[in-house]
């Protein structure tokens, strides 16, 4: 099953060396404990940061990269992202977004810092690649309903679930290990 998994990536995407799996239980109930939600603060945004890598020349065409005219470049190779980390970008920008328009920022946070069209532009952007992402992975764990008569409709979603996952912490050092400046 976790062999299938790997024909979802480029398998020559640099990362890849640092892909395992792990099995976690999600608590992930409305009124779990997450550093990563509430109102912003310092704490909170440094948790949110955002890496970059370089990709070297010579692994291009194995990106199925044949044009660098137009790629950023740093010391022999090129400025890149991995996907998740501009996946977890766009989450940030939709949370401090929604935290921006209740009111809960003093000054605009950078990335809302244009206008509003061109900051709405950017939101709208980032839900598109939310979107993509997850029908990309197409997480089929279940989770399941419960019983309960507390609740308007009778019943609450159960979405303290087990998961098969990529180990972000891995990938996250294996970013540390491999990240560029832009």
């Amino acid at each position: 099953m976790c062999g299938a998994a790997f024909t979802m990536v480029v398998p020559t995407a640099p990362a890849m060396e640092a892909v395992e799996y792990i099995d976690l239980d999600f608590d992930n109930s409305f009124d779990s404990h997450s550093l990563f939600r509430g109102p912003p603060t310092p704490e909170r945004e440094e948790l949110w940061r955002n890496v970059s890598i370089k990709v070297p020349a010579n692994k291009l065409t194995e990106l199925n990269r044949t044009d660098a005219a137009d790629l950023r470049e740093s010391a022999n190779g090129y400025v890149a992202m991995i996907e998740v980390f501009h996946q977890l970008h766009c989450l940030n920008l939709v949370r401090q977004y929604t935290w921006f328009l209740a009111g809960k920022y003093e000054m605009p946070p950078p990335d809302l810092m244009g206008s509003p069209v061109g900051n709405r532009m950017h939101v709208d952007h980032c839900i598109e690649t939310l979107r993509l992402a997850l029908m990309c992975s197409s997480d089929v764990t279940p989770f399941f309903i419960r019983v309960d008569p507390n609740k308007p409709l009778g019943q609450s979603a159960d979405f303290n679930s087990h998961h098969r996952c990529r180990n972000f912490q891995k990938i996250n050092s294996w970013m540390d290990e491999n990240w560029t400046i832009l």
